[in-house]
């Protein structure tokens, strides 16, 4: 966490401290902004199955129909060896099959090439949503038979 481009195309999220740290893993343990009653957050800690070696983090919101958004963060020295893309995949899956989701989206930095790969790779397409001033929407939309 400490690698300073792990935090290019978001450095207001970077916590300060280990302190801050903490207090954003616990807000994320919360399950749910108390201000946003209508979402449910789930966050997962992505590790190597040879070793369990963490190699970044995966998130979900939900929304109350059935929409979800999806963020991502793999560690520089893991970063474009397929573990992000096979993370969201199983991300998508949960979210389809558990929850019924059937839109995900996805915002990033226009300038994330990965990242942008990544959901392209995955099926998403551009959304006429807004984003950031300096983001990229995207799409993918979950049919019934996706889901059985």
């Amino acid at each position: 966490m400490s690698d300073e481009r792990l935090w290019t195309f978001f450095p207001h999220l970077r916590p300060s401290s280990v302190d801050d740290l903490r207090r954003l893993y616990r807000r994320w343990q919360a399950g749910a902004a108390p201000q946003a009653p209508d979402e449910t957050w789930e966050n997962w800690l992505c590790l190597l199955r040879t070793d369990g070696t963490p190699v970044g983090g995966a998130q979900a919101t939900l929304f109350s129909d059935h929409e979800a958004m999806v963020a991502y963060a793999t560690y520089t020295d893991y970063q474009r060896r397929g573990y992000t893309r096979e993370a969201i995949s199983r991300v998508l899956a949960h979210l389809a099959h558990d929850h019924g989701v059937n839109k995900v989206r996805a915002e990033m930095d226009r300038r994330n090439e990965a990242s942008i790969g990544v959901v392209k790779a995955l099926g998403f397409t551009r959304s006429s949503q807004r984003a950031g001033a300096n983001d990229l929407a995207f799409e993918l939309r979950i049919s019934e038979a996706t889901r059985e």
